[in-house]
């Protein structure tokens, strides 16, 4: 769970963040997402690609599935656990 988080919080920095040399009071590209895309070679980062973007956007998706269909199929078996009485001590 904590990898899909931290993969989710880097496509969100791709996506809103600027980025490259400073320029006035800020970056001089904007995040793809935040204004019009620069035309200006310092500015053709490979990351902020719409291409890369979309495989950060994957890997994001497939470990957020990953992690809840973790978490569904441990209360799954959890819930089967105390319902066969697997979970329930005997008494002496």
């Amino acid at each position: 769970m904590l990898l899909a988080l931290v993969i989710w919080g880097w496509f969100a920095f791709l996506l809103l963040a600027d980025y490259g040399p400073e320029f006035g009071d800020g970056a001089l590209c904007r995040g793809p997402l935040v204004g019009p895309p620069s035309e200006d070679n310092l500015c053709r980062d490979p990351l902020r690609q719409w291409p890369a973007l979309l495989g950060v956007l994957a890997l994001a998706v497939i470990a957020t599935v990953f992690a809840a269909a973790t978490i569904v199929y441990a209360k799954i078996l959890s819930r089967l656990a105390h319902r066969d009485g697997l979970g329930v001590r005997p008494h002496d």
